[in-house]
């Protein structure tokens, strides 16, 4: 069939669910669509194809069969992506949004149905091969093609394979492929993502799920696309002076240890033979200390107790290390030609629902401090001229949810006063401030003695008292903790307040983590539902909602009409009950904090007031 044949069938069934895929020439935001794939099951017959639009090598489609697929597009029919913000915003570089169309997105289905499976993640690949039971693409692309008749309705094979494509992207990269060479492997992508959507729709995961939580999906898309557009304004020079100054200061800090920070086999020596560490974890092949990320994460709560003078140049290595590598540089080497940092925000890269990050990851923008190497963070960040950024944060929301689902009376109390939480918690445990709030944030995360050991540096024994007072001080939690741990020995998983599910591979050994999993995963599902009563009722050219970052919000507001939207921003985010309409959660009120971005966004702010 030619693209006039598919593209007549689909504009006179346009009920039917379409699959679409989009080919660039990269994968930053202003990167070019290069063409589109596309399939479908029309009364049993599969229609597929690639239809290329913009190739620089290679001959593209008529611009009135390109105008022909646009339409198709546009009508009243749910499209169904692999990754929606990325193929939505790279079809309207084509003149045409999609956002207000029904739509699925298949690695947003696979997590609502089992947020650990694939274990590999939710690529195409990944998700044909777990559901479909196929083998990857890359490995035997002819397999994925069951749809494929004799005839080749589904996509007529080329000159070149997928794997001669993937040869040649990897020597020449995208810009020259030509159509030819990339049409099956594109069509193979939304042959694939189609067949697996019409599998995962069946799921019985899937249709038990409420249609709100589905709707609610679709609804955080449209604002996670609108964050997208809009992007975040970087000082380029001044991540680039911050660069320049963590290197010199991780150079000079080598010098002065006489050993590298940086190296496994020097962090041996340095952590175990000078400053007396234990070995946290060994290697199972070599049997030599490992220092992998989660152990060093032990290592750095073991630093902070420990009073030698490497320990504090090893943690001031450590915080410049991070800073460069996951901070100033990134924001260098990903900001946009127009000067503004896109990051791609995932609902499906972690086990909880919270949204993860990448490219760079803004979900780990460390708060102001004096810490020379993170401190400054926040102030790489700039508002477009006339406008100022504020920062709007949840208190304690984590803390008030648990406090709600366990109905524990001693922390609403406080909640309901206005009390400084950790103060009043630490006279009711016995603890300082700090060791109150260190304890309180292990807690929420599931932390077993082994962690409040590290935490504390304490022994065994010690570690289990504190945790036994905890729960003698707030038996709420406790109880609430034993009766989900039950429930996830009994069925393997447990019920958040929106009617999605948190699951658990391994029950017997993870029935611990269900209250942090309940807590967390439903504070995540509340800040969701925020944000997109906030687009809905404050987003506009004067307040743009710009970034989130776990449990905060950040606008970019225009100067003269920040006065007007603070008490909006408050009062919306802090009605959790009119937000979710559970009316539980007006157990403890809901406190947001909101105020500048840094204290470098008041003094601008400040120095505009007084010229205007």
């Amino acid at each position: 069939m030619t693209h006039a044949d598919n593209l007549r069938l689909l504009y006179e069934n346009p009920e039917v669910p379409l699959a679409v895929d989009t080919e660039t020439r990269g994968l930053r935001f202003y990167d070019p669509i290069i063409g589109i794939s596309y399939a479908a099951l029309v009364e049993d017959t599969p229609v597929s194809g690639y239809l290329p639009v913009a190739h620089v090598v290679g001959e593209n489609a008529e611009q009135e069969t390109i105008d022909q697929l646009l339409y198709v597009l546009s009508q009243p029919r749910k499209l169904i992506f692999a990754n929606v913000q990325f193929d939505m915003l790279k079809i309207e570089q084509l003149g045409l949004s999609l956002e207000d169309h029904e739509f699925d997105d298949i690695a947003v289905m696979a997590h609502l149905i089992d947020e650990n499976q694939p274990f590999q993640g939710k690529s195409v690949d990944a998700l044909a091969q777990y559901y479909l039971g196929e083998k990857s693409k890359v490995e035997e692309f002819e397999h994925i093609l069951a749809y494929k008749d004799a005839g080749g309705k589904l996509g007529v094979k080329q000159q070149y394979n997928r794997k001669d494509t993937l040869k040649w992207q990897k020597e020449n990269g995208w810009p020259d492929t030509t159509p030819e060479m990339i049409d099956e492997y594109a069509t193979i992508d939304a042959v694939t993502t189609w067949r697996i959507w019409d599998f995962l729709q069946n799921h019985p995961e899937y249709v038990a799920l409420p249609e709100e939580i589905i709707k609610e999906k679709r609804d955080i898309v449209r604002v996670l696309l609108d964050m997208r557009r809009r992007g975040a304004r970087i000082d380029t020079e001044l991540a680039g002076a911050y660069v320049a100054m963590g290197e010199m200061e991780m150079a000079q800090l080598v010098e002065e240890i006489g050993l590298n920070p940086g190296s496994p086999k020097d962090l041996n020596e340095l952590f175990v033979e000078r400053l007396g560490l234990p070995v946290v974890k060994r290697s199972k092949l070599t049997g030599k200390p490992s220092f992998d990320k989660t152990v060093m994460a032990e290592y750095d709560l073991l630093l902070e107790r420990t009073e030698a003078p490497e320990a504090k140049q090893v943690k001031e290595y450590r915080g410049w290390q991070k800073a460069v590598s996951a901070s100033y540089m990134p924001y260098l080497e990903l900001v946009d030609k127009d000067g503004r940092l896109r990051c791609s925000y995932k609902l499906h890269g972690t086990v909880t629902g919270r949204f993860s990050a990448s490219e760079p990851n803004l979900q780990q923008i460390p708060k102001e401090s004096d810490k020379p190497w993170n401190g400054k963070v926040k102030e790489c960040f700039i508002p477009e001229d006339g406008y100022t950024l504020i920062n709007a944060d949840f208190s304690q929301l984590e803390l008030r949810l648990g406090t709600c689902y366990a109905k524990e009376e001693r922390l609403a109390e406080v909640f309901r006063e206005g009390r400084d939480i950790f103060t009043e918690m630490g006279l009711q445990l016995g603890m300082s401030r700090q060791d109150t709030k260190t304890l309180v944030y292990s807690m929420q995360y599931g932390a077993g003695i082994k962690r409040i050991m590290s935490a504390f540096g304490v022994t065994k024994e010690r570690a289990i008292e504190i945790r036994e007072n905890y729960f003698a001080t707030y038996p709420s939690f406790k109880r609430l903790s034993d009766v989900l741990g039950n429930r996830v020995l009994s069925t393997g998983k447990v019920r958040l307040w929106t009617g999605r599910y948190r699951h658990f591979e391994h029950p017997s050994t993870e029935s611990y983590k269900a209250m942090n999993s309940v807590i967390q995963g439903g504070a995540a599902d509340i800040v969701e539902r925020v944000m997109i009563r906030v687009h809905k009722e404050l987003d506009s050219d004067e307040c743009r909602m710009l970034l989130q970052v776990h449990d905060s919000i950040t606008f970019e507001i225009a100067n003269e009409k920040i006065e007007s939207y603070v008490p909006s921003i408050h009062e919306v985010m802090e009605d959790v009950v009119g937000t979710t309409g559970i009316e539980e959660f007006g157990y403890v009120p809901f406190a947001v904090e909101v105020g500048f971005w840094t204290g470098r966004e008041e003094d601008r702010f400040a120095q505009w007031k007084e010229a205007a």
